[in-house]
């Protein structure tokens, strides 16, 4: 048998050169420069003060943030566990993977937040503004969102919900 002798095409091996750059290449890891405050409780100041300071994976539990001014701050993979923050302005937060267990929140601007895969377990955001904030695969069992407002089906049939969580009285979905 004759080994054969088959040629690629330039278009192929460009081609396969991408995939192999695409395959090997380093993903771009969340370093301690973009996440300066990882696993640290950050000063009083900073988050008093407003503006969108980044407090990704910062410690956030059982802090008192009555009233913050973080609208489009980037708190993903934060730990505001047990947090108080009536009446704070979290609108456009980045809040992805951020663990707010039973974390209070009535009366808080989530407006277009990102709280995809979030922890909301027993979180209180009763009058909470939620207007096309991203709920994709929050957990938001034994969560009150009574009296929540901007909250769709939509959203609710995105999140992980059952018959702990607590919504709005007008509010009927089916999963």
């Amino acid at each position: 048998m004759q080994p054969s002798r088959a040629r690629l095409k330039p278009a192929a091996v460009v081609i396969l050169a991408m995939l192999a750059l695409t395959l090997t290449w380093p993903v771009p890891a969340t370093t301690e420069a973009s996440c300066p405050l990882a696993g640290k409780r950050p000063a009083d100041d900073l988050l008093t003060k407003g503006g969108s300071p980044s407090l990704c994976k910062a410690d956030l539990a059982g802090t008192n943030l009555s009233e913050a001014k973080l609208g489009g701050a980037d708190l993903h993979e934060a730990n505001l566990r047990g947090a108080n923050l009536p009446r704070a302005d979290l609108g456009k937060a980045n809040l992805r993977r951020a663990d707010l267990r039973g974390a209070n929140l009535p009366g808080a601007n989530l407006g277009e937040a990102d709280l995809s895969e979030a922890n909301l377990r027993g979180t209180n955001l009763s009058r909470a503004d939620l207007r096309r904030a991203n709920l994709s695969n929050a957990n938001l069992i034994a969560a009150n969102l009574s009296h929540a407002t901007g909250l769709t089906c939509d959203q609710i049939r995105a999140a992980q919900t059952d018959e702990t969580t607590n919504l709005p009285a007008a509010t009927k979905c089916t999963k």
